[in-house]
């Protein structure tokens, strides 16, 4: 079973090792995840199973804004079809709901086939692409998705 809680400080490594498997470029490196751990303008969860992390969802806002966003999501490998991921993005949208933002946006390397399915699953528009976005020259899809007020 999948539960779904905020980061905690000692999670950090886990993170870390989540975020280097999961990506091959754009990482958040340690200085950047500790920093968002403790950041009043983001809210990072973590998803577990049988007590072990095995995901974590980054959202993060302006101060101000009326939308929030998705920062990063990545699950370990090992846990994928789990419904971790899914868990992950539907708590993010809770979370940034019970603040108070009627949206949550995000951007998708426009070749994660699989990431794309669970967005448009969970209701998500596409409304745009970023050309040249990440450091290897992929494009960006951006999406977003109303959110009910908490």
């Amino acid at each position: 079973m999948i539960v779904v809680r905020p980061a905690r400080r000692d999670d950090l490594a886990r993170l870390v090792e989540i975020e280097n498997a999961a990506f091959e470029g754009d990482r958040l490196s340690r200085a950047s995840l500790a920093r968002y751990l403790r950041s009043p303008a983001a809210a990072m969860l973590v998803a577990t199973a049988d007590a072990a992390v095995v995901g974590y969802a980054l959202i993060g806002w302006r101060r101000g804004a009326r939308t929030a966003s998705l920062y990063s999501i990545a699950v370990d490998a090992q846990a994928g079809g789990r419904g971790a991921g899914r868990a992950l993005l539907i708590a993010a949208e809770r979370a940034a709901a019970a603040r108070g933002f009627g949206a949550l946006t995000l951007e998708v390397r426009a070749d994660n086939a699989r990431a794309i399915a669970l967005y448009e699953k969970l209701g998500y528009a596409r409304f745009g692409a970023i050309p040249d976005y990440y450091e290897d020259g992929a494009t960006a899809c951006r999406f977003r998705k109303a959110l009910e007020p908490a």
